[in-house]
């Protein structure tokens, strides 16, 4: 039996289970006689002859063709209860089934039914009869089916005529074409068009193969080019290895000799295929190399003048400083763009739920120099049946590289978000130049992967406590104290508030560290932790970090080489932490706050010397006291909260901001306040939004009701800005307080 973790997956599970009992008990054969029943089950919904389909193709029955299609009677019927067009699902079941470790070495995540269907669906205008499109990396066909059906209809006439001219195909492997060609075949009885259809077929390497190969099927290039193409860097990591090798490992743990053995060949070996697709492909050359990148630059190579594309690639596409090449290239060549950013939390594939990915659709421009002039951007969501997509936003090309000069697409779902979105980088500063006050000095002070042969897991002579990402918050380093394990299985107590504490899992040796880790740990400075996401609580978290501490490379320190004063990094403080930033940032960032990011949101313009930079350096310094003091206690929760209100505020006032755009900027904080009690009648607590709007109101010497909820809350009990992780710290230290 397959997995079954995904939609797909659960959905299709009982016709595995069909499979799998017609098959029987273990044979040497097993992957051809699931071909077979999987040919005979198409055979039945197609109407054609099994006999001679295999005929055609070269297949050498196991079985009597007329027991294949009697057996496969059962598995058409568990295909129909599934609710899953019959093409779709014979696609899906003739998958190679890919455990972790071949996913990991391929690259390869299934497209789903839902997917291949809002893709097709996505060019369904584009159709037209006599096209010639094209899937270079199909697998086993699901995009060509979902394009076929939306083409065709149930027109069995039409189908015929559609796969005969219009449909082509590559992959490495005959056994995905194999399953491609059994999913379309459900759609007709005609095998002389099946035959026809497949002479245009070809196992290649599709990024390898040479420009000829692609010329003899379209001289001009294909109409439509679709793919999912796979999502793998042409790199390898030890952890990645190890991982592929089908073992067990958690990410950050010791590594053991014996799982690395081969290593360094596999890593020799993708470093070769790493150059070689470097000189064909000139976006790879931009930082790490990544397939799914080269398989952009093809599809557009194979794209005829305003023919179309569509394709399925990780949200990197849109974030990363690696793929600007790539995102010029695409601007500059089509006169249509348009994203749609996906999560997999309705289980498209068998990865972490919180993981992003694009659906790209484009028009080539049919002249140099007429590139886009917009792009489109919207989100999807999606239930078991389908994806459903939001209103298309519209992002001016013009505007996006003065405020993006790196044409990074900011997150925005609404116009009145783009508008807020260019309001406030428009009254921002960006750090970049080099003569800036603000331009950033970055450091990773230790790389926790090399330097582990030296770490100490007790206090010694000459070692300094080693920071990790777990032990910041916004504006409270030491919240985590260590207890036990290590790595992802690694146990951490949370510490209340003003009762942080350096209580690491590793120490450093002073030996051990770089020239500048040793220069850095003699100096105060400021550092943030760099795992994050767009829907956690909270996105940056950042904190002032005291001499003789060193930080992992999971916590960049920061300095301002242009201005070493502490109030400029006090500052910087309160207004990364402060949530107008934040929002900013999420628009921008997927699970990383890398240097890029960082440089690409602009500051506020506010100097230390201002009467707001005063008073925003001036709550930095508090706040970091207030979580030394050492006592826990309401009030002292509370006086934290409504410093962090006052900076929010200053920090929105300084960007433009209206209380219309604060409201908006609250709502993408969903997560805030929980476990927190809630007022009467509704259904969370919103206590930190309501504080917020009434620091703002009062500030602006408005009249508000809203004061009335943060009394009537903090009457019972709810405190404002505290993480949800940390709220039952409180109750604990009233507890302990209280023996």
């Amino acid at each position: 039996m397959r997995p079954t973790n995904t939609v797909e997956a659960k959905r299709l599970s009982k016709s595995d289970a069909v499979i799998e009992r017609i098959m029987g008990k273990s044979r040497s054969d097993r992957v051809e006689l699931r071909f077979q029943l999987l040919e005979a089950a198409a055979s039945r919904v197609g109407g054609f002859d099994l006999a001679e389909y295999h005929g055609r193709f070269g297949v050498r029955t196991l079985k009597f063709a007329a027991r294949l299609v009697d057996d496969a009677r059962a598995i058409v019927q568990s295909i129909d209860e599934s609710g899953i067009h019959p093409a779709l699902a014979l696609s899906a079941l003739a998958r190679e089934a890919l455990d972790e470790a071949d996913r990991r070495s391929s690259g390869a995540y299934h497209t789903d039914f839902r997917l291949a269907l809002h893709l097709a669906r996505s060019v369904e205008d584009r159709l037209m009869p006599d096209m010639r499109v094209v899937d270079p990396a199909c697998g086993a066909g699901i995009l060509l089916a979902a394009v076929s059906l939306t083409a065709c209809g149930s027109d069995r006439i039409l189908a015929n005529e559609w796969l005969r001219h219009c449909v082509y195909a590559a992959d490495l492997s005959p056994q995905a074409l194999r399953g491609t060609l059994l999913s379309l075949a459900t759609l007709t009885d005609d095998l002389d068009a099946l035959s026809d259809m497949r002479a245009k077929w070809r196992v290649q390497d599709s990024l390898l193969a040479p420009a000829k190969a692609w010329e003899t099927l379209a001289p001009e290039g294909f109409d439509l080019v679709v793919a999912n193409p796979p999502w793998e860097k042409v790199k390898l990591s030890r952890h990645e290895y190890i991982k592929a090798s089908g073992k067990s490992r958690n990410y950050g743990s010791s590594y053991k000799k014996d799982s690395l053995y081969g290593y360094e060949a596999a890593k020799s070996e993708k470093a070769e295929q790493a150059v070689r697709l470097v000189e064909k492909f000139p976006a790879l050359a931009h930082g790490e190399p990544d397939l799914y990148v080269a398989f952009a630059e093809l599809l557009l190579q194979l794209t005829r003048p305003d023919g179309s594309g569509a394709l399925l690639v990780p949200a990197g596409l849109i974030r990363s400083l690696n793929t600007q090449y790539l995102r010029q290239e695409l601007v500059t060549s089509t006169k249509e763009l348009a994203f749609t950013v996906m999560e997999n939390r309705a289980r498209h594939f068998a990865i972490d739920t919180r993981f992003k990915f694009l659906l790209v659709n484009y028009v080539k421009s049919s002249r140099v120099g007429n590139g886009s002039k917009t792009i489109g951007i919207s989100h999807a969501t999606a239930d078991d049946e389908n994806v459903n997509a939001t209103k298309q936003v519209k992002l001016s090309v013009g505007e996006l590289q003065k405020l993006r000069p790196d044409l990074t697409l900011p997150e925005v779902r609404t116009k009145a978000e783009w508008k807020l979105f260019r309001k406030m980088q428009a009254n921002g500063v960006s750090p970049e130049c080099d003569q800036s006050p603000w331009y950033p000095d970055f450091c990773r002070e230790v790389d926790m992967t090399r330097g582990r042969p030296h770490f100490r897991t007790s206090p010694e002579a000459k070692c300094l406590p080693l920071i990790e990402g777990r032990m910041v918050q916004p504006h409270r380093l030491g919240c985590k104290s260590y207890v036990s394990g290590e790595g992802r299985s690694a146990v951490w107590r949370n510490l209340a508030p003003a009762a942080s504490a350096i209580s690491p899992q590793f120490w450093m040796p002073l030996r051990a560290l770089s020239e500048e880790a040793l220069k850095r740990s003699k100096m105060p400075r400021a550092g943030f932790c760099d795992i994050t996401g767009q829907t956690n609580e909270r996105s940056m978290m950042a904190v002032m970090i005291p001499n003789g501490l060193v930080c992992g490379n999971k916590v960049p320190t920061v300095t301002f080489p242009n201005d070493t004063s502490q109030e400029r990094m006090l500052l910087w403080l309160s207004i990364v932490n402060s949530l107008p930033f934040d929002w900013l940032l999420r628009r921008v960032v997927t699970t990383t706050v890398n240097y890029f990011v960082v440089l690409s949101v602009w500051l506020p313009g506010i100097e230390p010397d201002s009467l707001p930079g005063r008073r925003l350096v001036e709550i930095s310094r508090k706040l970091a006291e207030l979580d030394k003091s050492g006592h826990v206690s309401f009030d002292k929760c509370w006086q934290v909260a409504e410093l962090r209100a006052e900076a929010d505020v200053l920090v929105a006032t300084a960007y433009g901001c209206t209380e219309a755009d604060l409201r908006l900027i609250l709502q993408d904080f969903p997560l805030l306040d929980r476990g927190q009690p809630s007022l009467p009648g509704d259904d969370r607590s919103t206590v930190t939004a309501d504080l917020l709007l009434s620091t703002w109101a009062r500030r602006k010497r408005r009249q508000s009701k809203i004061a009335e909820r943060v009394s009537a809350a903090m009457q019972l009990g709810a405190i404002a800005y505290l993480s949800s992780e940390f709220a039952r710290t409180i109750s604990e230290a009233r507890e302990a307080a209280h023996g």
